[in-house]
């Protein structure tokens, strides 16, 4: 697979340093957020345990500071005070300021969400695994897959598992080393959802080959063997590790499962006849979107609701430390789509940004630093980053 790998330096070096050039570097607004972010979201669901959680600071005020890069639907990633952002091109943006730091083109079509590691960004593209350093953007290596990528990339200490189109007969899940490439062990389960990766094991929620069975299954991280399998009626979305307990939808019910072998536990409640997005936890604490358009708080322990507010997560939930912030498509005081900010200990709203335009809507969960957040729409070609700035109507 061909790709050209721009750095903004060497761009900017040998143009005529024109002011297009130099724009071009920025996003819609220059508006830098006042300090630079701090901490890490390195994969899709922050961790590879799927958690939806980092211990950040919201910022006080939800206002647009920047819009760069190429994103489409595919969640931005942050690592060491660069954002990573993924379309038809990857791009490396300054977390603070929203500058490219470098560019690469690819030639053919990206997939679901990458993921960072100490050295690579990692992607999906077409039937490729792509690495590409995180330093310059050059391409360090490339994988053959056998078949697109269906869910996005998870990053343990030490593999990389990716799900696979569906196709019965044929590997439903891959396992890569995550430094070299190497492919390590496959795995049958069909139509597999993003794992979570645990100490040494991998979790994935899929169906048997006969395309009909759900299962919830424990693989060996070392050779991918079967540990143990729980049928399902219909696993909804990925597993989500808890502390020391798994937790799972399955058609609409959230239930808790021993990861030593598997059985549910207890349930936590059943909100419709599905739930489209996983719960983000912690400390205890389950926050999840039901298709009723509520967001709900739980006690892992025993179900109990914490809170209730209005509003809508159909593209995720993200938990900061004192707050979560929901992307949607109602907010809890506005009937229109965007981002919200709510107090984690009662659910009471901190601030509401909604997005322009006829039609427009968050295509992604929201990612957490350190006083800021960032998301994608189909409003924006790019990575829009929130934080504690003046918004457009302040004078």
């Amino acid at each position: 697979m061909a790709g050209t790998a721009i750095q903004r330096r060497a761009f900017l070096a040998t143009t005529a340093a024109s002011v297009g050039a130099i724009a071009g570097c920025f996003g819609t607004s220059n508006q830098a957020l006042p300090n630079d972010p701090t901490g890490d979201w390195r994969q899709q669901a922050h961790d590879s345990r799927n958690t939806g959680a980092s211990d950040v600071v919201v910022p006080d005020r939800g206002n647009q500071a920047w819009d760069a890069g190429d994103a489409g639907s595919i969640e931005p990633l942050v690592a060491d005070g660069m954002v990573y952002s993924v379309g038809a091109s990857a791009t490396a943006l300054d977390a603070q300021t929203g500058e490219q730091e470098w560019e690469y083109d690819f030639s053919a079509q990206t997939g679901p969400t990458p993921t960072v590691t100490e050295n690579y960004l990692l992607i999906p593209v077409e039937q490729q695994l792509v690495a590409l350093n995180r330093s310059d953007g050059s391409e360090e290596w490339s994988r053959s897959l056998p078949r697109p990528a269906e869910g996005a990339l998870t990053a343990g200490p030490s593999i990389i598992t990716l799900p696979l189109t569906g196709r019965r007969g044929e590997t439903g899940l891959i396992a890569y080393d995550a430094t070299t490439g190497e492919r390590l062990w496959s795995h049958s389960t069909l139509a597999a959802r993003t794992t979570a990766i645990n100490d040494d094991h991998v979790y994935v929620t899929g169906y048997l080959q006969d395309g009909n069975t759900g299962v919830f299954r424990a693989l060996s991280t070392a050779d991918g063997s079967l540990l143990w399998e729980t049928e399902l009626d219909h696993p909804d979305t990925k597993p989500v590790v808890a502390n020391d307990e798994l937790l799972v939808t399955d058609q609409g019910t959230l239930a808790v499962h021993d990861p030593e072998d598997g059985t549910r536990v207890r349930s936590l409640g059943t909100f419709g006849d599905r739930l489209g997005t996983p719960p983000a936890v912690s400390n205890g604490t389950a926050f999840l979107g039901t298709r009723s358009q509520e967001i709900v708080a739980l006690s892992i322990d025993d179900g109990e609701t914490i809170w209730q507010q209005s509003g809508s997560a159909t593209r995720g939930i993200s938990v900061g430390r004192e707050s979560i912030v929901i992307s949607g498509e109602r907010l809890p005081e506005a009937s229109s789509a965007g981002l919200a900010a709510l107090d984690r200990s009662d659910g009471t709203v901190q601030w509401e940004h909604q997005i322009e335009g006829f039609d427009a809507y968050p295509s992604t969960a929201p990612v957490l630093a350190d006083g800021a957040v960032y998301y994608t729409s189909n409003a924006s070609s790019g990575v829009v980053a929130f934080g504690d700035v003046p918004s457009n109507d302040d004078e």
